[in-house]
């Protein structure tokens, strides 16, 4: 019969037997469930203490329905995920309460489970409760006699247990009908008849070539088992489970040495050699525990590493964000500049402009001034003309009088007062004329002299505001370079360091 499937979750504690142990007792425990298969056909089972559940799921495969008892709430959940029939279920209890109605159960299978429990006769009447009329019982529990001879220590998770004869008594005083039998691992040979027979009893043949004995049922058997019921029992087999792959490796070992000795010896030396890989294997996992902390201390710089990697890059992601904003704040402060510049630029040209107009105003001022001049000097003729007028008037006033020429002297007269009236007419002609020149020359000069100002104030401003501007673009560089260039660059070498690759300790 092939192994079961691996276990996916249970560890092997020695307390339950689990398909990936690998040990000579998966015979044993197969063994038994073998011969409960013998009897499941069409039967509603009960599997109590049913462990892993690979028991359960093979009686699953005959009869018509069978239940998995368990103590333990993870085993049961386990063997629930593992196996998965429709007549097949699983169920958490304990052996002094069966979950169970009575009467529903035709056959018990109970494979090393009496020993784990001191109420022996309590756990026997819990499953007579729960068996239908004419139901069986097929028990096992180690031989404490012989298990305790192979076994180097008492089993821990053992309660009470019985030799074979205590345990054939305790199975017989409660069941009418009982076939005991004993098992045991065994190397040797097989000789079963073909059919059933009245005349042949299954015996056990022992010695070596001093002597031949013969033994019936199970020589020092290791384990008790009973087919018991209180009908009459039905027809069932005994006899021998076997690996034949494993059977066939054992005795090509056997026959690739002449002798016991050359066995013990090829085992001595395998013992040497395995005490030897122990050695080597302690140094090894020694040697892995002290590169597990190595590896365990530098995981931890690592992370520590890693927190201060993390630490700067978002360091350096918010410095680079700063960046970012003063430069595109230099870059707004740069446009204004330059803006600055071209209206610097602007107001220059205008200056120079207005110069070249207060150069034009001034040459018109100049032309009025020699028009004033001008005119200064004809008022100044006009007037000696008036004064040389009025002169020759008194003049001729006097000699007319003297003479007492009337005709003559009042057309003389009046002649010169029309000439006195002419220069004096043009005298307040050549005022006005020169208080309009005054007037406009004073216009003129106030305006120059304001627009001159204006432009002057324009050009200072525009000067400071631009003296300004480049000492904000010189404290803005300088403040880039200071708290953002500087630290970024001693940033991004801190996250080299710690980023560059370190040499490991062998």
């Amino acid at each position: 019969m092939d192994k079961s499937m691996p276990a996916e979750a249970l560890p092997w504690t020695g307390e339950r037997l689990i398909p990936t142990c690998n040990r000579p007792l998966i015979y044993e425990h197969l063994h038994r469930y073998a011969l409960a298969c013998g009897l499941a056909k069409g039967k509603r089972v009960l599997d109590i203490a049913c462990g892993e559940g690979y028991g359960a799921n093979l009686l699953a495969a005959i009869a018509s329905d069978v239940i998995g008892v368990d103590l333990d709430g993870a085993t049961i959940a386990h063997a629930k995920a593992k196996y998965s029939q429709s007549n097949l279920h699983f169920v958490q209890g304990s052996c002094s309460a069966i979950p169970c109605p009575d009467h529903s159960i035709d056959l018990v299978a109970s494979f090393e489970t009496i020993e784990h429990i001191s109420e022996h006769e309590d756990f026997l009447s819990e499953i007579k409760r729960v068996l239908a009329p004419g139901g069986v019982l097929v028990i096992s529990s180690p031989n404490k006699d012989e298990y305790q001879r192979v076994s180097e220590a008492a089993n821990p998770f053992h309660a009470a247990e019985l030799d074979h004869t205590e345990f054939v008594r305790l199975i017989t005083t409660t069941f009418k009908h009982c076939v005991a039998a004993k098992q045991r691992l065994v190397v040797g040979s097989w000789i079963a008849p073909d059919a059933p027979s009245a005349k042949v009893s299954v015996a056990t043949f022992h010695g070596w070539f001093d002597g031949i004995a013969i033994e019936n049922g199970v020589h020092r058997g290791l384990y008790s088992i009973a087919v018991c019921s209180d009908s009459a029992l039905p027809a069932f087999n005994l006899g021998m489970f076997e690996n034949f792959r494993e059977s066939a490796d054992t005795w090509n070992l056997l026959d690739s040495h002449d002798t016991p000795d050359q066995i013990s010896l090829r085992l001595k030396n395998l013992t040497e050699r395995n005490e030897e890989n122990e050695k080597q294997v302690l140094h090894l996992q020694r040697d892995a525990e002290e590169k597990s902390k190595h590896v365990t201390q530098l995981q931890g710089d690592l992370e520590e590493k890693s927190g201060q990697v993390a630490h700067f890059q978002r360091e350096a992601e918010e410095k680079s964000g700063q960046v970012a904003q003063f430069q595109a704040e230099s870059e707004e402060k740069a446009k204004h500049v330059a803006q600055l510049q071209q209206d610097l630029q602007q107001k220059t040209t205008q200056v120079l402009h207005f110069q070249r107009e207060s150069d034009q105003q001034t040459q018109r001022l100049e032309r009025v001034r020699n028009q004033f001049d001008l005119a200064g000097e004809r008022l100044t003729r006009a007037q000696n003309e008036l004064l040389d007028a009025r002169w020759e008037a008194l003049t001729l006033r006097g000699t007319v009088l003297r003479e007492n020429n009337q005709a003559e002297s009042s057309v003389r007269l009046v002649e010169l007062e029309n000439r006195a009236e002419t220069a004096a007419s043009e005298r307040d002609h050549l005022r006005a004329m020169l208080t309009a020149l005054q007037n406009d020359f004073e216009q003129a000069r106030v305006a120059a002299q304001a627009r001159e100002d204006e432009l002057r104030d324009q050009l200072k401003a525009a000067v400071k505001e631009l003296r300004a501007a480049q000492k904000q673009m010189d404290r803005l560089r300088e403040n880039i370079s200071r708290k953002l260039i500087l630290p970024f660059g001693k940033t991004q070498r801190k996250l080299q360091q710690l980023t560059a690759p370190t040499p490991e300790n062998d």
